[in-house]
């Protein structure tokens, strides 16, 4: 946005008149300053404006006191004038083209409005209302600054930063463009608008451990801010070693001065790996143990210029953190004990929410960013749960508290997430990639992985797999965490909606509405009970005897859509009723379908010389069986497993021998094994307005 130029019209000197006001020794000129006979009428003639203007102005009980600088050397205008409550600091002959009577008058206006205004003003304005009141912006290029110009600008004051000289340098283009109120302690609208962040009020996200996947999200979570002490999570993680209840009484006080004797035991370069998912890195090149800067800015604080070295989203900071406690899940979970000691930042909050946090087994940190006199800017609070071997985590912010204020806040919203979000439902352990070979695929590794004794993750929180094999999905995306096998086969642990997302876009893309819905229920309900059909490794399988799994098509960035629980409780009722631990599902449909097997193909397959004859039997069950017999024996197979073999469409209907008795004839209807969730007719369901429960329960309760 581009404000309209002006002529400027209230700052020009104005000579002494008749409501001139006597300022006598209001204002002290000491050595050199003294004998400079246009700065006491400079000082006598800004002094009257900004009276007659409504200032509170120094007087001779209490003057301002305005001395010569002690900066020797070359230096440029920028050390010409320098301004605290009472004093100036002036340079008499300053480089450049402005005279010392500018910097006069820009001081004395900082006097002024403090006086006035008692600090309400945000820096960036009170500089630019002296630059208006000094004269200083007759010498300021016209040229209105960019947006991305003023969006660094906006970041750096949202941590209450110092003004830069390259702040000071973009205000002066701002102000020459921009008229300025007569009133005192006022700022123009538009451009308290152009230059503020009003946009960070409170905010939130909730993530999966395992697979990084946003889970819930509200609020403002984009904006970027300093994490503050939040950063001692991954400064802790990236220690070497450490005494893990020292370690965590030391985070549950966020003491920094006993982190930091922790020095020697602490990696840069994990910790950079730690911090690799925050775009926004400034800290100094240097070590932490040989930086000449202030070494707190590696667990928060700000680095001596005044700024936060760090700035993250909430998204950003939480990729950061789930690294943390994945790498060392035992730093923190003293952290479930953080309001039970004395020195802990929750230490006085109420008991009931302690209590809370105690029984839910809850990893609590705090963290809280000020201004550099101490004003809480926001505060932030990461909980992560249960504690033993974290699941969830959730960050909240909030402007204008400080991070232990925000307890009750967290524990509402945690008793919110743990009714949405069970723990014990949170996840699905899946073997992928089971029927390609091993040489035929590779994961990329561009994002930094890091490996435990028992896992591999990477910082992105999703793999990209490339295969080459015929047939086979040639790029594919994993949001998890993989098991450090040594057999090198591919087990992932990953949140049930990117298992239930990645079942649908392999078994039923096309379904709609609440034929959709109910597909999503049912696959959940299967991905969360269903372990036991392996286990020998404890995880399904990514083929048909399970259900087919080949992750995402594309890189998800997006929040998890929830499941309804409602449904999921209404399979287990219906689970229950039939006795069933599997909730079967096939494509179903109506067209007719017809295929002939030689009896020499056939008797080949089965491995037998003869096959005298083949029958179908549905039991009491619903369950379909095909009994094979041969000239000195007989088999009996599951429906499924015999289709399965001869490749037919779905379980046939009827089995005849051809007249010539040559050839098996295999009659059906549709495709898939026929039990449980037919896919097509759960669409024509669908479409005719029944409910997802009402399709749900015409799939699975017993005829």
């Amino acid at each position: 946005m581009k404000l309209k130029p002006y002529k400027r019209k209230w700052y020009k000197r104005t000579r002494p008149s008749r409501c001139l006001y006597e300022v006598g020794s209001a204002v002290l000129l000491f050595g050199l300053l003294s004998q400079h006979v246009e700065l006491q009428h400079t000082s006598l003639n800004a002094l009257n404006e900004l009276a007659t203007l409504g200032y509170q102005i120094p007087k001779d009980a209490e003057p301002v006191r305005v001395f010569p600088s002690l900066t020797e050397g070359s230096f440029s205008a920028s050390h010409a004038g320098g301004w605290r409550p009472g004093s100036i600091f002036l340079r008499s002959q300053p480089e450049g083209e402005l005279g010392a009577e500018v910097y006069l008058r820009h001081e004395l206006f900082h006097e002024a409005s403090f006086r006035t205004c008692h600090g309400v003003l945000p820096n960036w304005a009170e500089e630019m209302a002296a630059m208006h009141f000094s004269g200083e912006l007759k010498h300021t290029e016209a040229t209105w600054p960019s947006d991305a110009e003023i969006n660094a600008f906006k970041h750096r004051q949202q941590q209450s930063a110092q003004l830069t000289q390259t702040d000071i340098a973009l205000l002066k283009r701002i102000a020459v463009n921009t008229a300025w109120p007569t009133q005192p302690c006022a700022v123009p609208p538009a451009l308290k608008k152009l230059l503020t962040n009003t946009e960070l009020t409170s905010g939130y996200v909730l993530i999966n451990l395992a697979s990084a996947r946003i889970v819930a999200r509200g609020g403002d979570w984009r904006s970027v801010t300093p994490p503050g002490s939040l950063l001692k999570l991954p400064y802790a993680a990236a220690l070497a070693s450490a005494n893990s209840s020292e370690l965590g009484n030391e985070l549950a006080a966020s003491d920094t001065d006993k982190l930091l004797l922790r020095r020697g035991q602490f990696s840069d370069t994990l910790y950079q790996t730690l911090l690799s998912p925050i775009a926004h890195q400034q800290l100094p090149k240097q070590s932490i143990n040989t930086t000449t800067d202030n070494p707190s800015a590696w667990l928060g604080e700000r680095l001596s210029s005044g700024e936060f070295p760090i700035q993250a989203s909430l998204p950003e900071l939480a990729l950061s953190l789930r690294a943390a406690l994945l790498l060392k899940p035992d730093y923190f979970q003293g952290l479930s004990q953080n309001g039970s000691t004395p020195d802990s930042t929750l230490a006085g909050q109420a008991e009931d929410l302690l209590q809370v946090i105690r029984q839910q087994h809850v990893i609590v940190k705090t963290g809280s960013v000020s201004t550099a006199t101490g004003q809480p800017l926001f505060g932030l609070m990461a909980l992560a749960w249960p504690a033993s071997k974290p699941v969830y985590l959730a960050i909240i912010r909030q402007a204008g508290v400080r991070g232990a204020s925000l307890l009750a806040e967290a524990v509402s919203q945690l008793k919110q997430w743990q009714r949405q979000f069970p723990v014990s439902q949170a996840n699905v352990r899946v073997h992928v990639l089971s029927l390609l070979p091993r040489e035929s695929w590779q994961v990329d590794g561009s994002c930094p992985e890091l490996t435990t004794q028992t896992s591999r993750f990477n910082l992105c929180g999703q793999y990209r797999v490339d295969a080459n094999a015929q047939g086979s999905r040639s790029i594919r995306y994993f949001q998890g965490i993989f098991d450090n096998l040594p057999n090198r086969q591919l087990v992932l642990t990953t949140d049930v909606f990117s298992y239930t997302e990645g079942v649908l876009s392999a078994e039923a893309q096309t379904l709609t509405g609440s034929a959709r819905a109910a597909m999503r229920a049912a696959i959940a309900w299967n991905g969360r009970q269903g372990q036991h059909r392996h286990s020998e490794a404890n995880a399904l399988c990514d083929t048909t005897h399970c259900m087919v799994f080949m992750g995402a098509l594309q890189p998800s960035h997006t929040a998890i859509e929830p499941l309804d629980n409602h449904l999921l409780d209404v399979l287990t009722e219906l689970a229950h009723r039939t006795n069933t631990n599997w909730l079967s599902f096939a494509k179903g449909g109506e067209q007719r379908w017809q295929t002939y097997w030689p009896q020499a193909q056939l008797t080949q397959l089965l491995a037998e010389p003869w096959i005298q004859d083949i029958r179908r039997e549905r039991r009491k069950t619903g369950d379909i069986w095909i009994h094979l017999y041969y000239a000195e024996q007989e088999e009996t197979l599951s429906c499924e497993v015999f289709r399965n073999r001869l490749k037919l469409a779905s379980c046939p209907d009827t089995i005849t021998l051809a007249p010539d008795q040559a050839s098996w004839v295999f009659s059906g209807i549709g495709e898939g094994h026929g039990l449980g969730l037919s896919l097509s007719r759960a669409q024509a369901l669908s479409e005719q307005g029944m409910s997802a429960e009402q399709i749900l329960i015409d799939a699975y309760q017993r005829k």
